[in-house]
């Protein structure tokens, strides 16, 4: 017998949202499928998926919170493909922390629509980097906000190029640099300094959210640095 002829087709339905988010919280996914059971019913639900192999899981070790992703057979019983939502375990930590930001950001007005790395080709194929992902949004007139999630440092000569890419982009606006260490926004708005007028500075913004790795980010009031000023995006889209 397969795999999916384990499976009741409504479970594997069920795990939709993970389409477009690629690794969700198992409280996410609960409220993305809009289940109206009783949550020990979805937890067994998601034991049965996880014993067919149709998804794989983590624990974060600082909120203490599961996190859900699709396996190859999961990838597969949706029909999509596997090189899109495929999970590196050495980056699925990462890719968590994505979703958590991702989601935090549609509940921001001005941003309309968001695209994951693995979906931003097709809609934007001029793109010159694949950044963590892309939002679009409307303050006066529509822009397009590249955000990247750092949580370990690039090397500088790596990061300087990605500047020098970024500045150059004719389809990102602005680009948002999100991490949790001090020392990594130290090294990146340093280096943009170096840079002075040959890459434009004005596209460029660091936030600062010490509980990063907690899945915790005030995307509207963390401190925010800003052509070597701290300030905020509130006050940002509020001028």
């Amino acid at each position: 017998m397969s795999y999916l002829e384990q499976v009741n087709p409504l479970y594997i339905e069920m795990l939709s949202p993970l389409r477009k988010w690629k690794i969700l919280s198992l409280s996410d996914l609960k409220k993305d499928t809009e289940y109206s059971g009783t949550s020990s019913g979805f937890y067994k639900v998601v034991s049965k998926l996880e014993k067919a192999k149709l998804i794989g899981s983590f624990k974060n070790p600082w909120n203490n919170q599961k996190y859900l992703y699709l396996l190859p057979k999961g990838i597969e019983a949706l029909g999509e493909n596997k090189m899109s939502l495929g999970v590196n375990k050495d980056s699925r930590f990462h890719d968590s922390i994505v979703s958590i930001i991702g989601k935090k950001v549609l509940e921001i007005d001005i941003f309309k629509k968001l695209y994951l790395d693995f979906g931003i080709r097709g809609s934007f194929n001029l793109l010159e980097r694949i950044p963590d992902f892309i939002v679009e949004g409307e303050l006066k007139r529509p822009f397009n906000m590249a955000l990247e999630v750092e949580l370990t440092q690039k090397s500088k000569q790596r990061v300087v190029d990605i500047f020098r890419t970024y500045s150059n982009s004719l389809v990102v606006n602005q680009i948002l640099y999100i991490t949790d260490k001090q020392s990594i926004l130290n090294s990146y708005t340093k280096y943009l300094n170096e840079l002075g007028g040959e890459i434009a500075q004005e596209k460029f913004l660091f936030l600062m959210a010490k509980d990063l790795t907690k899945g915790k980010v005030d995307l509207l009031d963390d401190p925010l640095w800003f052509k070597n000023q701290q300030t905020s995006l509130r006050s940002i889209f509020s001028r």
